[in-house]
């Protein structure tokens, strides 16, 4: 073990210089989701020159890519992100995912073609994770068809840790039609169609009393109307909703949709209920592939520690349904409370040194993982059957 780690470090050392370059370029030019033209076609060209087979455009996704290397199964997979936040640029530090898929990718690469090992190896570009969902396109497109694991690794403001389980969310547009008036000189005449969003609103948060403690709702206004003398005739609210298990989600939206229709009803406006397409499922983690990445993260001197699930949601979630896989955490902001996810500290923390060492070892242990169930059977065996569809 200890020759092999050897031989991983002074792969990754090799190559690191590009992939710090890499990250910290995805950082400096913050693209956001559906829009990533620049971060794709940079990690496309370094897999290029590194020699893996790359196809662009992947499955007809603009910024999506897949770069493979080496012959038939098993096909391990590491899937990179690389869109931005708006308003804070990298504040949930997708440049470093960037950066750990590409080193894991050329680091097994190498270990595949320095000992002849049967299998391939691809590093997988999904794009639009915080906004559209790229995995749910990509899998829809069967871009998973032939691959027998996949392997992530997210920034994280927790300590270094496994892949959790995570809510599943659905996503909504509720707009409500009603029609304009004077709202002093004759607002008899009007249908107002901001009371529409207040009600619901009220309706959400009564609803909030009945709901489970793992499940979350929340919603913002996106339009409420030009001015305040005149009666609103448009308005429209944007809703998230979250929860563990996918029969809780669909129940949730049954009420949901009533408490929208309920609000159209007092207020005589037409609702517009529209649900945005790929829905993020609940995160279903493999407990091989965890304890896997604990044992090397302890190694590695990340001092990992077990979490709890999360409410928080990813379009891995929908991964996970589809084989066995791992999102797994690491820990980037070295004790700073103010740096916490989705936030400009945490964007800053994303281009540390302290970052760029945690992802390095991170990309060493995914590779490590992967040439495991490569060449080991039991480890395979156990990896695989700790999957399950249902």
């Amino acid at each position: 073990m200890e020759i092999l780690k050897k031989q991983v470090d002074a792969i990754f050392q090799t190559h690191c210089h590009e992939i710090e370059d890499i990250v910290k370029k995805i950082h400096a030019e913050p693209e956001l989701s559906g829009e990533e033209v620049m971060a794709s076609e940079i990690q496309a060209d370094l897999l290029e020159r590194w020699q893996f087979s790359v196809c662009r455009s992947y499955k007809q996704i603009g910024t999506a890519f897949n770069a493979v290397f080496g012959k038939g199964r098993p096909h391990i997979c590491f899937m990179s992100e690389y869109d931005a936040l708006p308003g804070m640029g990298h504040g949930c530090g997708h440049n470093l995912i960037a950066g750990v898929a590409l080193g894991a990718g050329i680091v097994l690469k190498e270990l595949i073609r320095e000992n002849g090992i049967h299998g391939q190896v691809s590093v997988m570009g999904t794009p639009a994770e915080e906004k559209r969902g790229g995995k749910v396109d990509l899998i829809r497109a069967g871009a998973l068809e032939d691959v027998d694991v996949v392997l992530m690794a997210h920034p994280s403001d927790h300590a270094t840790s496994q892949s959790m389980k995570t809510a599943g969310i659905m996503q909504f547009n509720v707009e409500f039609s009603g029609r304009t008036a004077h709202a002093a000189a004759a607002p008899e005449k009007g249908i107002n169609a901001l009371d529409a969003v207040r009600l619901m609103f009220s309706g959400v948060d009564a609803w909030r009393q009945q709901l489970e403690e793992t499940c979350r709702i929340h919603g913002v206004i996106r339009d409420g109307g030009k001015a305040p003398n005149i009666i609103p005739d448009w308005c429209r609210a944007d809703f998230y909703l979250r929860a563990f298990e996918l029969d809780t989600l669909m129940s949730m939206k049954k009420r949901f949709e009533n408490i929208a229709k309920g609000a159209a009803l007092m207020t005589d406006t037409v609702l517009t209920f529209e649900e945005i397409p790929n829905s993020y499922k609940p995160a279903k983690p493999n407990d091989e592939l965890n304890r896997a990445f604990m044992k090397l993260a302890d190694e590695y001197g990340m001092n990992p520690e077990w979490e709890d699930p999360s409410r928080a949601s990813s379009d891995f979630g929908n991964v996970t349904w589809e084989l066995p896989a791992m999102h797994a955490y690491f820990n980037i902001t070295a004790g700073n409370k103010d740096a916490v996810a989705h936030s400009k500290q945490f964007a800053k923390c994303a281009i540390s040194e302290f970052a760029l060492e945690q992802m390095g070892k991170t990309a060493r242990i995914l590779a490590l993982m992967g040439y495991w169930y490569l060449t080991l059977d039991d480890f395979k065996k156990r990896v695989d059957a700790g999957f399950s569809r249902i």
